[in-house]
């Protein structure tokens, strides 16, 4: 009378390993379909002006899992990459986008547009540019805020401490917080800014 017992639970014990092995190779299948394509994200991420409106400040981040958009009014939604030079919010409505060929511009299916910020100077096209929502050592609860104007920078903090600053030259900034002098180098991707006090 045991043996069906046995046999019942040698069955159920090789079923758990055959879903347990499927389930492992889904995941990974989905990991492989949608790997976070870096150069690709490059290409939307930065400060961005919406209408080409050097006043209407909007920025697209990657934090390496996902995009996050920021619009001229604060709100931000994720974004998903769509084929070679789409990108999609759905925390706005599912509004799609689309990357003008040279990156300069994002046209999106609301018939409004974001176009590359031009800080003008000797810098032209490659003058970095900060304006934009930041997180405090990545944590997405610890919201710092930049704007920039030309190499004028107003920087808050995750505490709502607030500071000026200036861009003194290719990816360094000096900053000024209540007479704290900190300075920061701004990673190669312009997603990062290392602090020298140690913070990111």
């Amino acid at each position: 009378m045991t043996r069906p017992g046995r046999a019942t639970a040698v069955i159920t014990l090789l079923c758990g390993v055959a879903l347990a092995i499927s389930l492992s190779l889904s995941v990974k299948e989905a990991l492989a379909q949608f790997p976070p394509n870096r150069s690709q994200a490059s290409a939307f991420t930065g400060a961005w002006c919406v209408q080409g409106d050097p006043t209407k400040h909007a920025s697209i981040g990657n934090n390496g899992a996902f995009l996050t958009l920021t619009n001229e009014s604060g709100s931000t939604s994720t974004g998903q990459l769509q084929g070679q030079n789409g990108i999609v919010a759905p925390g706005w409505q599912f509004v799609n986008g689309t990357l003008t060929p040279d990156g300069s511009q994002i046209n999106w299916s609301n018939g409004t547009f974001w176009a590359r910020c031009n800080t003008g100077g000797g810098g032209g096209h490659n003058r970095l540019n900060l304006t934009g929502t930041w997180y405090a050592q990545g944590d997405r609860s610890q919201s710092c805020f930049i704007r920039q104007r030309g190499k004028n920078l107003q920087l808050s903090n995750e505490s709502d401490d607030n500071a000026s600053g200036q861009m003194d030259g290719g990816r360094h900034l000096t900053t000024n917080w209540n007479g704290n002098g900190i300075g920061g180098t701004v990673a190669a991707d312009g997603n990062r800014i290392d602090w020298n006090n140690g913070t990111y």
